[in-house]
């Protein structure tokens, strides 16, 4: 069993009560790149942007 993630934008220092869970790093970018992209305007595209959100996973 994969360990479960979770992604949080306050952990980014967003001001945004999102919150996701998902089991491993992948299933959860997967999930959040679509409101990253389109309530932050982030470019989950960008290596920089996917390592910061990766390392804001808990």
């Amino acid at each position: 069993m994969k360990e479960v993630k979770t992604f949080r934008c306050k952990d980014l220092g967003l001001e945004c009560e999102y919150e996701e869970k998902a089991e491993g790093e992948n299933e959860l970018m997967k999930r959040i790149e679509g409101h990253v992209q389109t309530m932050h305007q982030m470019d989950v595209q960008q290596p920089e942007t996917q390592e910061k959100i990766r390392k804001a996973m808990k």
